[in-house]
This record gives structure tokens, C-alpha cells and sequence, in this order.
């Protein structure tokens, strides 16, 4: 299960967050999914449920 978390970067900071999903640059909150030793980013818990309900059985079938 995933948890928020915010974007500590100051407004002159040029730091962008991406969506692993959709790719939408995220400004503030973001969704945090631990995968392993892997952290995955989400804009929000939808994309997660696509994440889990479609890209990672497509990329299962193709491995």
C-alpha cells in the first residue's frame, strides 16, 4: 500500500516529479509505492491500480 508524500523542493528549485504512470509533472503531493527496493511514483492512487492492473501484467508476459 502506498503512502503521500510532498514535495520539499523550494519554488526556485527546478525540480520536476513525474508520474511512473501517466507522466504528468507533479507539483505537491505525490503518491509513494515501495516495490521492493524499488520506490515508484504515482500522481495518485489510480494510476497505481493501473500500474498494478495493467503494466505490470504486460510487462510479466513479455519477459
Amino acid at each position: 500500500m502506498g503512502h503521500w508524500e510532498e514535495n520539499t523542493a523550494k519554488w526556485y528549485e527546478q525540480t520536476m516529479v513525474y508520474c511512473n504512470v501517466c507522466g504528468r509533472i507533479i507539483p505537491k503531493k505525490f503518491w509513494i509505492v515501495e516495490q521492493g527496493t524499488q520506490k515508484l511514483v504515482f500522481c495518485n492512487p489510480d494510476c497505481e491500480q493501473l500500474h498494478r492492473d495493467y503494466w505490470l501484467p504486460a510487462q510479466n508476459q513479455n519477459a
